[in-house]
């Protein structure tokens, strides 16, 4: 039988989980499963293009606005983008202190992912980010940033098509899913809804590894117009 003790140990963790799981809500179970349906990668380019795929998810999930180059981007979206690419990597993990309803997100933290999905050609201008159903809080004082425990359905979920390389540039051609449009064949399988919208993002290189510097409207790849 188990003693007040040993309760008391597993219920930090256990409760972390729950309040963790509730943020992301339907919003990852959703690229799971855009991750499932998609064809397994039989070469170098197909994982690439999964990477990127994996990388883009928090990036288009509330439709971040278009820019030519980082320099010009929203930056309470690439903020917003940053602090969602934490909680889906870190889902299992808890190392973050909660209160009164909210996770507390170190800035550093912040930072350094911002850092990896946008480079360091743009320094990060922290400030509170306010979307549709919910906050990212900043507290400098303190040094971090509040979410809420609450769930969000993607407006988005990206499926990369087509990838080229030049030089130290990647482009990727990306249609946007929409986050609510799945549906369930007879059979059982889940079907993507008709992208609706495309986009090429420009990745860059720096220190061996890429970050987001451009996203722009483009038209859909001629095999899918036709």
């Amino acid at each position: 039988m188990s003693t007040p003790k040993q309760n008391k140990k597993w219920a930090k963790p256990l409760g972390f989980l729950v309040i963790l799981l509730a943020i992301v809500g339907i919003v990852f179970i959703i690229l799971t499963i855009v991750h499932s349906v998609t064809d397994k990668a039989h070469d170098k380019k197909d994982k690439e293009m999964l990477k990127y795929q994996t990388m883009l998810a928090p990036v288009v999930m509330n439709d971040i606005d278009d820019f030519d180059d980082i320099t010009k981007a929203n930056m309470s979206q690439l903020i917003e983008a940053s602090v969602w690419s934490i909680i889906k990597n870190d889902v299992a993990t808890d190392e973050y202190q909660t209160e009164d309803g909210m996770i507390l997100f170190p800035v550093d933290k912040i930072e350094a992912e911002y850092t990896r999905l946008f480079g360091s050609e743009r320094a990060i201008e922290h400030q509170t980010v306010a979307s549709i159903g919910f906050e990212f809080q900043y507290d400098g004082e303190r040094g971090v940033y509040k979410a809420p425990i609450t769930g969000v359905d993607p407006t988005y979920t990206p499926k990369v098509l087509d990838m080229s390389e030049k030089s130290n540039t990647i482009i990727l051609t990306v249609a946007y899913l929409s986050g609510t449009g799945w549906t369930q064949a007879d059979n059982g399988d889940m079907v993507a809804p008709t992208p609706s919208k495309y986009v090429r993002v420009t990745l860059r290189q720096k220190d061996k590894a890429y970050y987001i510097s451009a996203i722009q409207p483009t038209s859909a790849p001629e095999t899918m117009s036709k």
